[in-house]
């Protein structure tokens, strides 16, 4: 609970501006849905983007997720070799798999500490060796070991590099791989990072996208966007474009029609994509991923479709629901009218009650992370659960 004036601002008081270069990532969250990118990127006062609350469990289970994607990287540039082999042994001190935790929970936990919507009493409790274990446990039900040779890479940024003797291709030719390669398009406002570039033995290139979770569609789209980066900065058309994965490889021989097709759809996108975030609000898409929306409060549209209903079965669920102040507050408790017509009791601890924002009879809010109790009847509002003024 917090009595942050972030809580009575109805919209951004400065609107985000549509991005300088576009990345895979940021298409897609685009596409999902063009509202919620706007409101997160907009400034909220104090705040230079909307202040998503830090959840402890989602932060660590990134922090494994990261961990994998690293350790992938490293395992598939040294040709995914045998566990507890010379090899694989070399590429988890080079990625740093197991100090990787430490730093990372140090981190966050600094981070956590100075959020403003965060506080001390939202900290990573996860012990960095037991995220290290589910990270191995995770990483063991996927991993097999291939049959690639490894590769001696460079990790460099090739924005700029297009002029005189040090282009692409020639550093390229130089070093027979590149690894983790930044690349914006020349004439589209498109960003990506290439995992690894690896010329092949008869001169033909590779370009190499790292997973560690299963195959999915959005896979060869990117590692197609990936191709068309390389073909369009280093001049050479990719002989194949993989997407490799713990345990088996996606393998796509991109054909110069494919690219241009991916080129023109995403061009396309980007045009979109500009005049959307002109209008304020951008418009929104409602569907599933509105329940654990971070701006679902202040979107109509995702807020319907995000609420839960009260009911007798869901007692335990933490859920969202609008309510009119109708009853004069205590220390610990006053009576709100749901926005469906009923009458429930909003209680909390008195060291709750003194982080309310101002309230009194008439008042309506959107209530985020509230717990019900007596069948709904009842609505506890813990110390992490926030009110919207509205």
């Amino acid at each position: 609970m917090s009595t942050d004036p972030f809580y009575d601002l109805k919209e951004p008081t400065t609107w985000a501006q549509p991005p300088r270069t576009y990345s895979f990532s940021s298409v897609e969250a685009l596409r999902a849905c063009p509202r919620r990118w706007q409101l997160v990127h907009s400034g909220w006062g104090q705040h230079p983007r909307f202040p998503e609350r830090p959840q402890p469990a989602t932060i660590e289970g990134q922090i494994v997720h990261e961990a994998l994607d690293l350790l992938a990287r490293q395992l598939g540039r040294a040709g995914r070799p045998l566990i507890a082999s010379s090899g694989f042994r070399a590429a988890i001190d080079r990625c740093g798999f197991w100090t990787f935790f430490v730093t990372q929970v140090d981190d966050w936990n600094r981070r956590l500490a100075s959020h403003p919507r965060a506080g001390p009493r939202y900290v990573l409790r996860t012990k960095p060796r037991d995220l290290a274990n589910q990270a191995v446990r995770l990483f063991r039900e996927r991993y097999q070991p291939g049959r690639g040779q490894p590769v001696d890479v460079l990790s460099t940024d090739l924005i700029g590099v297009v002029s005189g003797t040090c282009t692409p291709l020639s550093l390229l030719e130089a070093r027979g791989a590149l690894s983790e390669i930044r690349i914006e398009h020349p004439s589209l406002p498109l960003v990506g990072v290439l995992d690894l570039v690896a010329l092949e033995r008869d001169g033909s290139t590779t370009v190499v996208d790292f997973k560690t979770g299963i195959r999915k569609p959005a896979h060869e789209k990117q590692i197609l966007l990936c191709a068309l980066l390389w073909w369009r900065v280093a001049g050479v058309l990719p002989c194949k474009a993989v997407v490799q994965y713990l345990d088996s490889n996606w393998v796509i021989s991109p054909k110069e029609s494919a690219l241009l097709a991916t080129e023109n759809a995403i061009a396309k996108e980007i045009d979109e994509a500009r005049v959307t975030l002109l209008t304020r609000p951008a418009p929104a898409k409602p569907g599933q991923e509105c329940e654990w929306c971070p701006v679902r409060p202040r979107c109509n549209e995702g807020w319907t479709r995000g609420v839960h209903a009260l009911n007798a079965n869901n007692t335990s669920k933490p859920i969202d629901l609008e309510v009119t102040v109708s009853s004069n507050p205590t220390s610990t408790g006053f009576l709100g009218m749901c926005s469906a017509g009923n009458e429930v009791s909003l209680v909390y601890d008195a060291a709750v009650g003194c982080g309310l924002p101002p309230t009194k009879i008439g008042d309506c809010f959107r209530i985020v992370d509230a717990v019900p109790r007596a069948g709904g009847k009842e609505i506890a509002l813990l110390p992490w659960t926030e009110m919207y003024r509205l």
